[in-house]
C-alpha cells in the first residue's frame, strides 16, 4: 500500500476513494489531483488488487477506482475482490487504451462504469461522486468501450533529444524546478517546454502524459 491518508477529522460532504493502478506514477499524481480539489479524500492507493481488497474491507471507501489491465491481479479479478470484501463500495473501471472485451468483463465482475485517465480534473471528480450516489459511469470515451469501434494505431510520435530528457525526468515523479537544476534550464523554460511535449503528445495532465508516453512506446 502507499498514498495512506491518515487524517483524524471527519468525513464531511468529501468521497472517499480507493485507487489501485499498476503504474506508481499514474497511481500518485492521479491520487495527487483529486485529493487537490478538496472534494475527494484517497484513503490509499495500491498496485495489487488482494491488497486493495484487504484494505476496502478495513476501511470501505465510497468508490474504487480500478485500472483494468494489472499483472498481478487483473481489473475484473480486482473488481470481484472489492465486491466480496467491500459489498457497498462503487466500481468504476479506470482506462486508457482497451477493448470492448476487456471493458465488458469488468461490467460482469460487477463495475458500476468506466472513468478515462485522460478526463480532466474537474470530470473526474463529477463522475466520481455521481458513482458514489448510485449513477452508472460511463465518462467521455469510456462509453465508446461498450460500443466495437475500430481500432487504430496511434501516429508515430517523434521526440528530440531535449524532449525525451524531460520526458524521462517526468516520468521519474520530478518536479519542474528539479528539472531545470537537472538540464541547466530556468524553470519557466522547462514549464513551457513541458506544455509543448504535453501538445505534442495529446495529454492533459502529467496522469495522461504518462499514459501517452506508454501507449507510443516513449520514455
Amino acid at each position: 500500500m502507499d498514498h495512506p491518508d491518515h487524517r483524524a477529522h471527519p468525513r464531511g460532504g468529501l468521497t472517499t476513494i480507493l485507487i489501485v493502478d499498476d503504474d506508481l506514477f499514474v497511481r500518485t499524481v492521479l491520487a495527487d489531483l483529486l485529493t487537490g480539489t478538496g472534494r475527494i479524500r484517497v484513503l490509499s492507493t495500491h498496485a495489487d488488487g488482494a491488497e486493495a481488497a484487504a484494505a476496502a474491507a478495513a476501511e470501505p471507501p465510497d468508490v474504487a477506482l480500478v485500472d483494468i489491465s494489472m499483472p498481478l491481479m487483473d481489473g475484473p479479478a480486482t473488481v470481484r475482490a472489492l465486491r466480496e470484501s467491500s459489498p457497498a463500495t462503487r466500481i468504476l473501471a479506470l482506462t486508457s487504451l482497451a477493448d470492448p472485451a476487456a471493458a465488458a468483463e469488468m461490467l460482469r465482475a460487477g463495475a458500476a462504469g468506466f472513468l478515462p485517465k485522460d478526463l480532466p480534473v474537474p470530470g473526474l471528480v463529477h463522475a466520481i461522486e455521481a458513482a458514489r450516489y448510485g449513477v452508472s459511469v460511463l465518462a467521455g470515451a469510456g462509453a465508446a468501450l461498450t460500443a466495437d469501434p475500430p481500432q487504430q494505431r496511434a501516429p508515430a510520435v517523434e521526440l528530440n533529444d531535449a524532449e525525451n530528457s524531460i520526458l524521462e525526468l517526468l516520468l521519474a515523479g520530478r518536479t519542474n524546478d528539479q528539472i531545470a537544476r537537472t538540464i541547466y534550464l530556468s524553470p519557466s523554460s522547462v514549464k513551457h517546454q513541458v506544455s509543448a511535449l504535453m501538445a505534442k503528445l495529446g495529454a492533459t495532465n502529467r496522469v495522461t502524459l504518462a499514459i501517452r508516453a506508454r501507449e507510443l512506446g516513449l520514455g
